[in-house]
C-alpha cells in the first residue's frame, strides 16, 4: 500500500535523500513511493520504494552494492534517516529494509 504524504513530508523526504544522492525522480504510485536517484561519487543508479504494509514502514532498495562498502553505507544511512522520519510523520509501528531482495535489521 502506497505511503500518503503532504506536500510538505515529500519535500522532507527529498531533501533527507539529496544529502547523499541526486533525485532523479520521486514518484507517487499506486503501490508505493518511487525514488530513483544517483550516486555521484560511485557512479550507481540507486531506487527506493517506500510503501506500508500491516502497521509497518517498508523501505526496499535496488542497487549494485556488491564492491563498494561506502555506496552500502550511503544507502542504509539514507534508508535510516527515511525510517526515523516518516515513522514520526505516519505512527507505523514498524519497519522493515530490505536490500536486493535481503532483509536487514537496524
Amino acid at each position: 500500500m502506497s505511503i500518503n504524504l503532504s506536500e510538505v513530508q515529500m519535500a522532507e523526504v527529498k531533501r533527507i535523500v539529496e544529502k547523499e544522492f541526486l533525485i532523479k525522480a520521486i514518484v507517487p504510485t499506486d503501490d508505493y513511493l518511487f525514488i530513483n536517484c544517483f550516486a555521484n561519487r560511485h557512479k550507481e543508479i540507486v531506487y527506493y520504494h517506500l510503501f506500508a504494509e500491516n502497521d509497518t514502514l517498508i523501505i526496499r532498495c535496488y542497487a549494485r552494492v556488491f564492491d563498494s562498502l561506502g555506496l552500502t553505507i550511503m544507502i542504509k544511512s539514507t534508508a535510516k534517516k527515511l525510517f526515523d522520519y516518516l515513522v514520526n510523520q505516519t505512527g507505523l509501528k514498524y519497519t522493515k529494509y530490505i536490500e536486493n531482495g535481503v532483509v536487514w535489521n537496524f
